[in-house]
């Protein structure tokens, strides 16, 4: 739990890596060891930037840190558009987005890999954490009183829309420079470098982002954000390698693991109370610019697409769900469709049940069969009655698909938990 903020205090939250340090007054640019601007970018940048919910004291912490990145940006001339908890709703973080050449996001993070699934679900993982159905003024932070609602990169990439060429910058994120959470044992090169991949694949492949930064550092934010206003024509590995806390010698430099003509880079240094892990970390072509955009980064997703073979094989599968009315006897009954290459059929006795995925897990009855375009770029991996919908995601029926996982035993389901009807 948060301790009480006081003058100089270490604030910690027990899913939290990096400490936050926090200053009494207002600290000038020149504190944060950003370089006052001379003048206004031309033309004027749009920067968003995103506070989700963290609990009481730390989001008030959050908050103090993206002012400071607001203040850099409108300093340098930016128009800056802002989604706070508690209004850090879906629709204010899409509204506050759309059109952005810079995002940061602070908040809650889940990525991958991580201890709590082997198989982590898209649309909930690699994204934000923003207020759920019921946002709290007190910022509420818990998913099973709707307080909080993990976005995963599925939605981000069908829903968000910032401007081409844009930057990511996610922090104070678990997983997303790297390191785990407080708990956790020091992340391995591995670990750490597929986690950042992983987190920066949607914007990158999906989002024409130019680049990706992730940081734990105190006010690592707006010095990402200061520099890139001041120095577009900057690499953007310089750009990464301008942060206070850069080492060099602390480097690696890899391929990126699903991105064509990206890098991931991982500083591996000591912060906190001297504790080494991967705070700091970039992902995109370093060689490229902010002015020159994502075309200049050459940054493109992979050329084809393979449509995935629908299989039990690995005992689960992954894809998109669509909904329907209802099968027979089923009306206002939640069911699930599946297609016939993974048992998809109209059953003579009582159905079998598998555990479907989304926002929540819950057990459903095959009842019937769907042709769900298997074998085209539009494949369903199953089709949801409108009550099985409602119970498995809070997407309105209207939005028409949502990425699911569907386990068909109890050894594959996440957690170990048995489907239960």
């Amino acid at each position: 739990m948060s301790r009480p903020i006081v003058h100089g205090e270490v604030v910690r939250d027990s899913r939290r890596r990096a400490p936050v340090l926090l200053l009494a007054g207002a600290l000038l640019a020149g504190g944060l060891g950003l370089a006052t601007p001379a003048v206004a970018a031309e033309p004027a940048a749009r920067v968003a930037i995103i506070v989700g919910p963290v609990g009481e004291e730390l989001t008030e912490v959050y908050i103090e840190l993206a002012q400071m990145a607001a203040t850099a940006a409108e300093e340098r001339g930016a128009e800056v558009a802002t989604a706070y908890s508690p209004d850090a709703t879906a629709e204010n973080v899409l509204a506050a987005v759309e059109d952005a050449n810079i995002v940061v996001y602070f908040g809650h993070g889940v990525g991958s890999p991580n201890p709590y699934s082997a198989h982590p679900n898209p649309r909930v993982v690699n994204g934000w954490g923003l207020n759920g159905r019921n946002p709290s003024e007190d910022h509420g932070d818990s998913t099973r009183d709707g307080t909080l609602a993990y976005y995963g990169e599925r939605w981000i990439a069908e829903h968000a829309r910032p401007a081409p060429g844009w930057v990511m910058i996610y922090s104070n994120a678990c997983y997303a420079p790297g390191a785990g959470e407080g708990f956790e044992d020091p992340a391995d090169e591995e670990t750490a470098a597929a986690r950042v991949s992983a987190y920066s694949r949607a914007p990158l492949a999906d989002l024409g982002a130019a680049a990706f930064f992730a940081t734990d550092f105190y006010a690592g934010a707006a010095h990402l954000v200061a520099a890139l206003l001041d120095r577009p024509d900057l690499p953007f590995g310089e750009i990464f390698a301008s942060e206070p806390r850069f080492e060099a010698d602390a480097i690696t430099r890899l391929d990126h693991a699903s991105v064509n003509d990206a890098e991931t880079w991982l500083q591996h240094s000591a912060y906190f109370e001297g504790k080494v892990d991967y705070w700091y970390a970039f992902a995109g072509d370093p060689a490229a610019t902010f002015g020159g955009g994502a075309a200049a980064a050459g940054i493109h997703a992979p050329a084809s697409f393979e449509v995935p073979e629908l299989t039990t094989e690995a005992g689960f599968v992954a894809g998109k769900a669509s909904n329907y009315g209802a099968t027979g006897d089923w009306e206002g009954v939640a069911t699930v469709a599946l297609p016939l290459e993974i048992g998809g059929e109209i059953p003579d006795g009582l159905p079998r049940y598998v555990l479907v995925c989304a926002d929540r897990c819950v057990a459903l009855p095959v009842v019937d069969s769907c042709p769900c375009y298997v074998g085209t770029p539009d494949q369903r991996v199953a089709n949801l009655s409108r009550e099985a919908w409602r119970q498995v995601t809070d997407l309105p029926l209207e939005e028409g698909l949502v990425q699911v996982e569907v386990y068909f035993s109890v050894e594959t389901a996440p957690y170990g938990s048995p489907p239960s009807s």
